[in-house]
């Protein structure tokens, strides 16, 4: 099963991150996460750049378990045991897998159903994490959580666009087949090669995007942003159209933005078939 050869070499990759500077930064005893949601056909494909503590550890530093657990724990095992036990292996990629239809999403960072966050650009662009079957589902540049966020760590970018950490995001993309991908942030934006186009919002005009095809040529659109987070680097300002920078992450605002970029993304499409 490709899943588990995918689990079982990001396993050794983290096996081997251990052993560098990085090491430290790794939340100990945490799973890689292959994917956040049931891969399925048809999906749009999320890219963000890596787990969050937040998903494995509380805001005191202590393991998420029980109820509040989200995804594997290695705990005793060994990372020998652990390529090697079936059982744990499978508990790892379902656990990612009903990661939202469990309930157990950070809502935080994806946002509610019907809320604001990613969920809400999503939703302007007719799709959604929470739909059933799953219409999107999300996965990360790099699969391990770390203590602090990766842009705070030294040569952080380094480590995430590692040969191999890029190797493992190229064969997830390859499993899960999208028939879109929209990659969050400008930094990650800048680590693909196929974006052709590039321009801001009219409506939203602080926010600029990318247009191109990935190189196996699925769709791909690029953000300049993270509607999850606080918009950082805007200020305390108003764009050009005398929008405040705060509104950008209200849900009227993030649907307007998914909408536009649907629109672009239409207009796009239809020059390339032309």
């Amino acid at each position: 099963m490709e899943a588990v050869r995918l689990l079982q070499d990001a396993i050794r990759f983290q096996q081997a991150l251990c052993e560098t500077p990085l090491g430290k930064e790794l939340i100990t005893k945490a799973s890689p996460v292959l994917w956040y949601g049931r891969p399925g056909p048809n999906q749009w494909l999320t890219i963000g750049t890596n787990p969050s503590r937040g998903e494995f550890l509380h805001r005191d530093g202590t393991p998420r378990t029980g109820e509040d657990q989200k995804f594997y724990w290695r705990n005793a095992l060994s990372f020998e045991d652990y390529l090697g036990n079936e059982e744990a292996l499978q508990d790892t990629i379902e656990r990612a897998s009903t990661y939202f239809e469990s309930g157990r999403a950070t809502t935080s960072w994806f946002g509610k159903s019907g809320g604001a966050k990613l969920e809400a650009l999503l939703n302007g662009m007719g799709r959604s994490f929470y739909d059933e079957p799953a219409s999107v589902v999300h996965v990360d540049f790099f699969k391990f959580a770390t203590y602090e966020q990766m842009g705070k760590i030294k040569n952080g970018r380094d480590w995430l666009e590692h040969p191999t950490s890029i190797e493992l995001l190229e064969r997830t993309i390859g499993y899960i087949k999208p028939s879109r991908i929209i990659v969050l942030g400008r930094d990650n934006c800048r680590t693909f090669l196929g974006f052709s186009t590039r321009g801001q919002l009219a409506t939203h005009p602080a926010i600029t995007y990318e247009i191109g095809r990935h190189e196996s040529g699925i769709p791909m659109i690029g953000l300049h942003m993270k509607p999850s987070e606080v918009f950082v680097g805007l200020g305390n300002g108003y764009d050009s159209n005398g929008l405040h920078y705060g509104s950008y992450a209200k849900r009227e605002h993030l649907l307007e933005i998914g909408q536009a970029v649907e629109a672009i993304m239409d207009e796009w499409w239809a020059d390339e078939r032309a």
